[in-house]
């Protein structure tokens, strides 16, 4: 929720992607806010059964931030679980993946996924020259 706070209090940011952000520490303006910045949301495949109340308040903030026309998205990576949005997994991924900290999805196929999902959510919020048609 770092990003999404940071990117709320300070103009500079120009678009902010959040990995399987827990929401909760955002302050209570942010949370019932819009979002002031393009913002992707990818979570891990347990975000929803995990943290329930997490999932209405981003869906809220999803379409407040929406309807002051700012694009915001969320997605989730199918496999996934927290910690594959570190590198963890990649050192130790029968470890990680045996004992749940990891999802079920290769750990460098779903690094390369969540990076290509990054970079192409950021080439579009901030080249929008770059887009086509």
């Amino acid at each position: 929720a770092s990003c999404v706070q940071a990117c709320a209090r300070d103009p500079r940011f120009k678009a902010c992607v959040a990995h399987d952000a827990w929401l909760f520490p955002l302050s209570d303006d942010v949370a019932s806010g819009a979002l002031a910045a393009p913002t992707l949301f990818l979570n891990a495949d347990t975000f929803d059964m995990l943290w329930e109340e997490g999932s209405r308040v981003l869906c809220s903030l999803l379409a407040r931030s929406r309807e002051k026309g700012v694009e915001a998205v969320a997605y989730g990576v199918n496999g996934t679980r927290h910690q594959n949005y570190s590198d963890f997994p990649l050192l130790a991924p029968q470890i990680t993946m045996s004992i749940g900290v990891a999802g079920s999805t290769d750990p460098k196929e779903a690094l390369d996924v969540v990076h290509k999902c990054d970079t192409a959510f950021l080439d579009y919020a901030l080249y929008p020259e770059m887009r086509g048609g």
